[in-house]
């Protein structure tokens, strides 16, 4: 703190350039204060103007500077004045024991990030900047951060403290340093952001996404578990205009009934037993961002009637208040189940249905694009390998053949706890899956000895009749529209027997 009364700050400093010391920061500072404390913190010569004349006199002495900003205003102060590393605080480091609440708080913590890099952009500075504190106290935290800001590094503080153990301590720290950054991520090649595929039916999705995205229209996902029906809710959220905003998740079929509306709008300290502070609900916190609702099927004729109001008013009130809040968000839904087919049996609100429903994207079993098999295994084995602290170079072609063979009732999550467990129970850098047999039921073989899906050969040809359709048989427009090539065309409409 640049306010010692006793030690003059240049003097400080000089004894610190004897010892060695080759950096400086502005920690504790005062943005940690608020209230009346930090009124008179300030009334006593405790500000941030303080703090970067401390960090300015250091730079002078050929410290490096480091910068602890709270806001975009003060990081805008720091870059400024020419700090080299500034460190943007997201709040306090807090553990969170609902998983549901936590994700909510790491997509603030997001927001708040991209706030202080956008407002840097316009200082014409480059400074390196790290992300502090909030809820980000897990590598997998980083690793979501990493992928929605253009941020250099973490800084991790008492995240990577929490276990007074120096091994532990240090295993911890390289655990982070191994979660890739932004930049090598987008090295990565066939890949659609989380979502990976080349096939076919991916390629279709993926243009749907692209083109649903930018507009500000609520889509419903449908698709079995497991397939990735919130990968692709993210996907257009990212790609959308409200992606530096917070993208909020909620599974409606596990809310009890007594709590969806505390859920939906939050709730006021005391407005019933156990409501011992004040809590924003779903839809204030996807204010201006994305508000996903998963499993939106689920939902109870009494949630979808307040559902429906919020939707027509653009407003809540939350539990236990009198006060309407004006909220703004998209909203994604995803259901497993036929949302039509449930509104002709009266199970769903007609007039839900068509405010939920402007476009419908529908995610495809693994079992109709196994040619995607490589790449998955490829993006699961590079997170495992982080989370594992394993370098796995790949699988052996006796392992991909009956991954090939197995049906996946449980889609692409199954993939992953199949992945998972072969390498917990191998060693090497190359996954034999010794122990995994596939169920080959609902799939058949044909003469070549190759196992195929016959619903998925089925959808590849009334899909590619389709895009020949509007290409008007012309098959070289037909393999632009696709984004491959005519060879590969050809091959495609052989196997479904089209050509």
């Amino acid at each position: 703190m640049p306010c010692d009364p006793e030690i003059p700050i240049e003097t400080r400093l000089r004894r610190m350039t004897k010892l060695g010391i080759a950096g400086i920061i502005n920690w504790p500072a005062v943005g940690i204060i608020d209230g009346s404390f930090r009124q008179i913190m300030q009334m006593e010569g405790h500000t941030i103007e303080v703090e970067i004349e401390m960090l300015s006199q250091a730079r002078e002495l050929g410290f490096v500077a480091f910068g602890f900003a709270f806001t975009p205003t003060e990081a805008v102060m720091l870059a400024e004045a020419g700090t080299e590393v500034l460190v943007l605080n997201v709040g306090w480091t807090r553990e969170f024991k609902d998983i549901y609440e936590k994700a909510d708080r790491v997509e603030h913590a997001v927001v708040k990030i991209n706030e202080m890099l956008w407002a840097l952009g316009d200082t014409g500075r480059n400074p390196i900047c790290l992300f502090y504190g909030g809820a980000a106290i897990l590598p997998e935290d980083s690793a979501v951060i990493y992928q929605r800001c253009q941020i250099h590094g973490h800084g991790g503080g008492s995240s990577y403290e929490r276990i007074p153990v120096a091994k532990l301590i240090a295993d911890n720290v390289h655990k982070f340093l191994s979660v890739p950054r932004q930049a090598e991520k987008n090295k990565k090649e066939h890949s659609n952001g989380k979502l990976v595929g080349i096939s076919l039916p991916m390629i279709q999705l993926g243009k749907l996404i692209k083109r649903a995205a930018p507009f500000d229209v609520s889509v419903c996902i449908e698709g079995e578990s497991g397939a990735g029906k919130e990968l692709v809710a993210s996907k257009i959220h990212n790609l959308s205009t409200r992606s530096s905003q917070s993208f909020i998740t909620l599974n409606c079929g596990a809310i009890p009934e007594t709590l969806l509306e505390s859920e939906f709008f939050g709730h006021e300290k005391g407005a019933f037993t156990g409501a011992v502070n004040r809590r924003l609900g779903k839809f204030e916190l996807a204010d201006q961002g994305t508000l996903f609702l998963d499993e939106v099927a689920e939902l109870s004729p009494k949630a979808q009637v307040s559902l429906l109001r919020v939707l027509q008013q653009k407003e809540i009130i939350r539990v236990g208040g009198e006060k309407p809040i004006p909220v703004n968000p998209r909203i994604i839904t995803a259901t497993h189940q036929d949302l039509k087919s449930l509104v002709e049996q009266n199970k769903f609100r007609t007039d839900l249905y068509f405010r939920l429903n402007m476009i419908t994207l529908k995610v495809p079993p693994l079992r109709q694009h196994t040619h995607d098999l490589p790449a998955l295994v490829s993006a699961f084995l590079d997170d495992l390998g982080v989370q594992f602290d394993r370098k796995i170079i790949g699988i052996s072609q006796d392992f991909l053949s009956r991954l090939k063979k197995h049906n996946w009732p449980g889609n692409v999550r199954e993939l992953k706890h199949v992945l998972t467990r072969v390498m917990l129970m191998e060693d090497g850098p190359i996954l034999h899956g010794k122990d995994f047999l596939p169920d080959t039921r609902g799939v058949t073989m044909t003469v070549s000895g190759k196992y195929l899906d016959l619903e998925s050969l089925e959808s590849e040809a009334n899909f590619l009749k389709n895009v020949l359709r509007d290409a008007r048989g012309n098959k070289s427009k037909a393999a632009l529209a696709l984004g491959i090539s005519r060879k590969t065309l050809y091959v495609r409409l052989k196997k479904t027997n089209l050509f």
